[in-house]
Order: C-alpha cells, then sequence, then structure tokens
C-alpha cells in the first residue's frame, strides 16, 4: 500500500508545474514549522527529493504522530493542525513538501520549497 500511495504521488507531483510552490527560505540549525493548506487533523506529509519522495508522518491531531521510518522522529513532528516542525533544518532537509489529505480521493496541498541561502 505504501508503494502503490508513494507512486501515485509522484505521478501527480511531478506532473504539477512549479507555479503551485511556495518559497519558503530556511537557516539551517533553527527550526521550521510548515504549514498545510487543509488544516485538518489528520493528514499525510512527505517530501520530494532529487532521488525519490520520502513519506515523512501522518497525523492525527493528537500529538502522535505515525512515523513512516524510524529514522524521521528525531527531526520531524507534528505540530498545531496539520503543521510539520522540522527541528535542527539541515541540508538533508531542503525539498519540496507536500500535505495529503487522506480519504478515497486524495488530494495533494501546493508544495512548501525550503532552501536556505547558506553555503
Amino acid at each position: 500500500m505504501k508503494t502503490l500511495l508513494l507512486s501515485l504521488l509522484c505521478l501527480f507531483v511531478w506532473n504539477q508545474t512549479t507555479e503551485a510552490l511556495t518559497d519558503q527560505q530556511v537557516v539551517l540549525g533553527q527550526s521550521v514549522t510548515l504549514a498545510c493548506e487543509y488544516r485538518l487533523k489528520g493528514v499525510i506529509w512527505f517530501v520530494m527529493k532529487p532521488a525519490r519522495p520520502e513519506m515523512i508522518l501522518r497525523t492525527f491531531g493528537t500529538g502522535k504522530a505515525e512515523y513512516y521510518d524510524e529514522k524521521f522522529r528525531e527531526n520531524y513532528s507534528e505540530g498545531d493542525r496539520s503543521q510539520l516542525v522540522i527541528n535542527n533544518v539541515s541540508g538533508e532537509d531542503l525539498g519540496i513538501y507536500y500535505c495529503v489529505k487522506p480519504g478515497f480521493a486524495l488530494q495533494i496541498s501546493d508544495g512548501i520549497r525550503l532552501h536556505t541561502t547558506e553555503v
């Protein structure tokens, strides 16, 4: 199921234009909070990276997110109402983040491109 969902997300995102992106500049080492446009209790967050997309977590509005890989537990957490909090941002965290409204017909948000001007 996870592989099918990732495949569908990739297909959808690669067909979108860059006009649907919001740029958010970050300072490496700081924390950043990304807000999902759907403002629901439960959403799925994933990030597009040059190599491949990675599903990060699913929120439930309880503060107890479900992580798709335990490696994300250290830097990512659920914020208020569908927010994704990234702690101690590193170069590895840069990419385009999307939230997904779960359900029978998945709805994918516009992307948030995390970037830094630091070298």
